[in-house]
């Protein structure tokens, strides 16, 4: 009887920690992911060379 016990306490122990790894999954996968802004930093100084280029061709 005090193995079967043991056994389920094992069982319980080893649902415990498969939970606890599956809300940390759920957790990491709630999580947006990091958004990546220096692109736009590249492309302002781009767009207002040639915005500058278009206006002294034009003017």
């Amino acid at each position: 009887m005090e193995e079967r016990i043991y056994d389920l306490e094992d069982r319980v122990q080893d649902l415990e920690l498969e939970v606890a790894d599956l809300r940390k999954r759920l957790e990491e996968t709630k999580k947006p992911a990091p958004r990546d802004n220096r692109t736009w930093w590249v492309l302002v100084p781009i767009v207002a060379i040639i915005c500058g280029t278009i206006m002294s061709i034009v003017g």
